[in-house]
């Protein structure tokens, strides 16, 4: 069952939304690969808990290895996997009007 609690944005940098009140998402826990894999495998499948672990490990690398190649991906009715950057701004040199990614994490 989803959870849903209220609370007021009490930021004021937002006028037209502080004050107001909002419908917020609780979740209890968070669910690792292994754990959704046992869970999956308890739903009559005839697949064992480890192959279905090897299939979301697969799964969730080339999900990384098709983001990094500049690709979105979508599962469907889920989420759609893309990347986004959290930067302030500044004046652009030549040296960085192409960024390149060094690493994942």
């Amino acid at each position: 069952m989803i959870r849903i609690v209220l609370y007021q944005n009490t930021n004021q940098k937002i006028a037209e939304a502080c004050g107001k009140w909002f419908p917020r998402v609780v979740s209890d826990e968070t669910i690792g690969l292994e754990e959704l894999a046992a869970h999956m495998a308890s739903h009559n499948t005839p697949y064992s808990k480890g192959a279905i672990l090897g299939m979301l490990t697969d799964a969730a690398a080339c999900t990384k290895e098709l983001l990094l190649l500049g690709k979105n991906v979508k599962f469907a009715d889920i989420a759609i996997f893309s990347l986004g950057l959290k930067v302030k701004g500044g004046a652009p040199t030549r040296r960085t009007t192409t960024w390149r990614s060094t690493s994942w994490g």
